[in-house]
């Protein structure tokens, strides 16, 4: 019995030492933060989150601002004053007919009247007629610029992290290069151009 416990640890040693070199042989690279920052620093040179942010800010279909200076506009046309003129011929006295001895003299008044009128729409000034559309497409806009905004983040960390498991990792093939590729295209598509600019 002591006999054959004692060949199960000597088979077992060599056994357990060969693992282990195999396991150490093919373990990935230690990460450390000086590695990390040097690997950040390559790519020094791209655009930052917040600048691509800024720069999805000023897409013209998303700029809620824009939707705001309409909505002003809109009520400072309570303001402006309408201006009505008109003009009315009338006769203030039907037709008179005078018989003398000698002579009949029939005559008329004519009236020539001219109106103006000036109308102000304070209630406008207050609250304009397009408010409620004008407040629905602010939340539209809001709307859709936080969900782009998400896919904006979510594409380029994605694009930062497959960048830095190739650098330190050494996950190089095609399936991430493609997708380093997609997800820059992605954010080029969003801020219309202004990943390309920014990265030359």
């Amino acid at each position: 019995m002591k006999r054959a416990a004692l060949l199960a640890i000597v088979l077992c040693v060599p056994l357990a030492r060969a693992q282990t070199e195999a396991s150490e042989e093919t373990a990935e690279p230690t990460i450390t933060p000086a590695r990390v920052a040097a690997a950040l620093e390559r790519y020094a040179d791209e655009p930052r989150i917040d600048e691509l942010l800024a720069a999805l800010d000023r897409h013209p279909a998303l700029d809620v601002e824009e939707a705001r200076r309409l909505a002003r506009r809109s009520r400072r046309g309570g303001w402006l004053p309408q201006v009505r003129l008109g003009v009315r011929r009338g006769q203030q006295r039907d037709l008179q007919t005078q018989i003398e001895e000698d002579s009949t003299r029939v005559s008329a008044d004519d009236d020539l009247t001219l109106e103006a009128s000036v109308t102000l729409r304070l209630d406008r000034a207050a609250y304009g007629q397009d408010e409620l559309s004008t407040l629905r497409e602010i939340r539209q806009r809001a709307s859709l610029r936080d969900d782009r905004a998400h896919v904006l983040v979510d594409a380029y960390f994605e694009r930062r992290r497959l960048q830095l498991e190739r650098d330190l990792l050494g996950h190089q093939d095609l399936a991430t290069e493609l997708r380093i590729a997609e997800l820059a295209a992605l954010m080029d598509a969003l801020t219309r151009g202004a990943w390309t600019r920014m990265t030359r």
